[in-house]
């Protein structure tokens, strides 16, 4: 594939987008946790809107995976071995969760015996309600949602080194 030095429109357009979906369905998912079971329908409408967003970055997931089979191929910032082997696995753990996320939400609602809406639009129902798997899965769900806040914290903090630090223009690439 060839070479380029920036990231092309479409993919530090579906970066963004994709950070701001993620950080506000982290940020609701953590909100509406502490929201009163039953009382008029207000906790289901918010775990709706959360599992509306969180179907929506799966499915954004696979359209950037897919571009990313495609377009061609940005060079690695020059930087030592060990941060280089680093910024891969810490990309790597980022695709793995924002995977994880999704997934095991989707499933675990399956599981759960509770209708699955996508923005108002009802879901067919793909099994009954297991709730052993419904645990695994919200648990598993809990557990990627911690770690991806810590990674993405990580992800920041590189960037914020990069930039005001090594002042090696790392930003100029997502133009």
């Amino acid at each position: 594939m060839a070479h380029t030095t920036g990231y092309d429109r479409f993919s530090v357009w579906l970066h963004w987008l994709m950070a701001v979906l993620l950080l506000a369905e982290i940020a609701l998912g953590l909100w509406m946790l502490g929201l009163p079971k039953g009382g008029g329908g207000l906790r289901a409408y918010w775990f709706n809107v959360h599992k509306s967003v969180g179907m929506l970055l799966g499915l954004l997931l696979l359209v950037r995976l897919a571009w990313m089979a495609v377009r061609p191929r940005v060079p690695a910032v020059p930087m030592a071995a060990a941060m280089r082997l680093l910024a891969r696995a810490g990309h790597g753990l980022l695709y793995a969760l924002m995977l994880v996320m999704p997934l095991s939400g989707f499933l675990g609602s399956v599981f759960s015996g509770y209708p699955i809406r996508f923005f108002g639009m009802q879901l067919p129902q793909l099994a009954q309600r297991w709730e052993p798997a419904k645990e695994l899965l919200a648990g598993v769900h809990q557990w990627a949602a911690y770690a991806l806040i810590a990674l993405t914290a990580l992800h920041v903090l590189a960037f914020l080194h990069h930039q005001f630090i090594l002042k090696d223009g790392l930003i100029l690439r997502m133009r």
